[in-house]
């Protein structure tokens, strides 16, 4: 799968934020402070993460929080050492 820069950059924020432990979540407000970028455009690389199945929200905990949860998924922390090893 080719990804795009802004989105493996996201994803790699996300795996190191986790620690590549995909029972690990993450705050968005904690992606898009990493990032350094807009939110609006941290919210659309998320969105399109997790319409890849490369992270996943953590619904379970984010009811009636400012914030959202997310985990990475196994096939994102593959998709992270894939493109590192290559």
């Amino acid at each position: 799968m080719s990804m795009k820069d802004e989105l493996r950059r996201i994803l790699t924020i996300i795996s190191d934020l986790t620690h590549n432990d995909i029972n690990s979540n993450v705050k968005d407000t904690k992606i898009i402070a990493e990032g350094n970028l807009q939110s609006k455009d941290v919210e659309k690389y998320l969105n399109e993460l997790q319409s890849l199945g490369l992270i996943k929200e953590d619904s379970s905990k984010s009811d009636g929080l400012d914030y959202r949860l997310f985990k990475i998924t196994r096939e994102g922390i593959n998709e992270i050492y894939n493109k590192e090893f290559r």
